[in-house]
């Protein structure tokens, strides 16, 4: 598909409900109840207007009854993972052992890997995610299949070669040297490809897979050529214990990735569970930024990641649907889970803010704030339409039907940069 944007200006109708990127006081979001979303050349969004006959003399595609808003962001997925959703092999360590390093196995096999990449583009069209963080496997051509997909399904994403070269299975070690070359190789191809739609992450698997010498070589890498980095952190006590007998030199587990010059402020670290006060501290410090995965961490019995914790630190917080321990490729699922989450936890997030995590808050924590995450002037159009019942009307009822029973509320359409993705076009 290609990623150019609309010659000429067009617009959009429906109801419209979107985060404010910068929201003064009051609610964090916008809801009007028959909007015009004006999108111009380059996909960017110049007006978000209410409805009025000659508003807008162009042409108009009318969305009505359906709901325009940003397209959801899910900040933490597995390609490899597609196929093993709902795999309850155990906590994670075993569970990796067990259903998710034999599945990864198969990658190398890049006809398989081209496969399951339309599957898994599939499966985020559907569920309205129009820009992704997903890690591959560590096998080369199984990466370049995964951004050969999302290339052609017109998708925003950010995904990286996963490295490991150590207590993994011999199919899925890849020496360092080996590795590098292959991550500088793929970040040449993809990196800013796709008129800037794709980019390269360097992706160490996890600690206990990595040596120091290879998260070195992959942080200097990623300072080499501006590249994010993307990783796991203390979700779960064994990983915790397992990565502190395999860098005893560290003093706890964030400390691995700062002495080895990952901690940076574009690091993504996913579900930090059980992390120390000291290390939230330092992960405020670097400004890098926590990806919940809340419907995985249940699934798999990790624990619960405390958001007090990032928020009294002003830890940006991303979510994530960490498939294929979570088991939906729906946002919307990762929403409810959040909630229940904090529940938990003694806390109750409002709606809005669940929505505003899935949109704007993790464009922000992406490094994409200012590009994607509210249908506001001067932001690209990555929008979805999402139809509801007639009877769920304003702003309240829309965001609890969205949350808490996404089976009422369909994705009708996807739109990146003013471009219609789901359904596919004609060729």
């Amino acid at each position: 598909m290609s990623s150019s944007s609309p010659r000429s200006p067009r617009a959009y109708r429906g109801r419209l409900l979107t985060p404010l990127a910068a929201p003064a006081s009051g609610s964090p979001v916008r809801f009007l109840d028959d909007a015009l979303l004006v999108v111009g050349e380059g996909g960017l969004i110049e007006q978000v207007i209410p409805f009025s006959p000659g508003a807008f003399r162009g042409l108009v595609l009318d969305l009505r009854p359906a709901v325009l808003m940003p397209g959801f962001i899910d900040a933490h997925v597995h390609f490899p993972q597609t196929r093993i959703i709902g795999s309850a092999s155990g906590a994670l360590l075993d569970w990796l052992e067990r259903s998710v390093f034999p599945e990864e196995a198969r990658f190398r096999d890049e006809g398989y890997a081209e496969l399951v990449a339309a599957e898994f583009t599939g499966c985020l069209l559907a569920s309205g995610t129009t820009t992704c963080v997903a890690f591959s496997s560590s096998c080369p051509g199984a990466t370049d299949r995964l951004f050969r997909a999302l290339e052609h399904a017109g998708l925003r994403g950010i995904a990286g070669l996963t490295l490991m070269d150590q207590n993994c299975p011999e199919a899925l070690c890849v020496p360092r040297d080996e590795a590098i070359a292959a991550a500088r190789d793929l970040a040449q191809r993809w990196h800013g490809a796709a008129a800037g739609l794709l980019e390269f992450a360097i992706t160490p698997r996890f600690a206990p897979t990595c040596s120091r010498r290879l998260m070195e070589s992959a942080a200097q890498l990623a300072s080499d050529h501006g590249l994010p980095v993307q990783t796991h952190v203390a979700e779960n006590p064994a990983e915790v214990e397992a990565t502190l007998r395999e860098h005893p030199w560290a003093r706890d587990y964030v400390d691995v990735y700062d002495r080895v010059g990952l901690l940076t402020d574009r690091a993504l670290l996913a579900h930090g569970i059980h992390l120390s006060p000291r290390e939230w501290d330092r992960i405020a410090e670097a400004r890098s930024s926590v990806v919940h995965c809340p419907d995985s961490n249940f699934f798999l019995g990790s624990g619960r990641m405390r958001l007090g914790d990032a928020r009294s630190r002003a830890v940006p917080v991303a979510l994530g649907s960490d498939v294929g321990a979570g088991r939906s490729f729906d946002m919307r699922r990762s929403m409810s889970s959040a909630f229940d989450n904090a529940l938990c936890l003694g806390d109750r997030l409002p709606v809005a803010d669940l929505f505003v995590m899935a949109t704007q808050g993790t464009a922000d924590a992406i490094g994409l704030g200012r590009t994607i995450g509210s249908l506001e002037p001067g932001k690209e159009a990555d929008f979805i339409a999402v139809r509801f019942p007639e009877r769920v009307q304003g702003e309240a009822d829309l965001l609890n039907h969205l949350v808490f029973a996404p089976e009422t509320a369909t994705v009708r359409r996807s739109f990146v940069r003013g471009r219609p993705i789901h359904p596919r076009p004609p060729e």
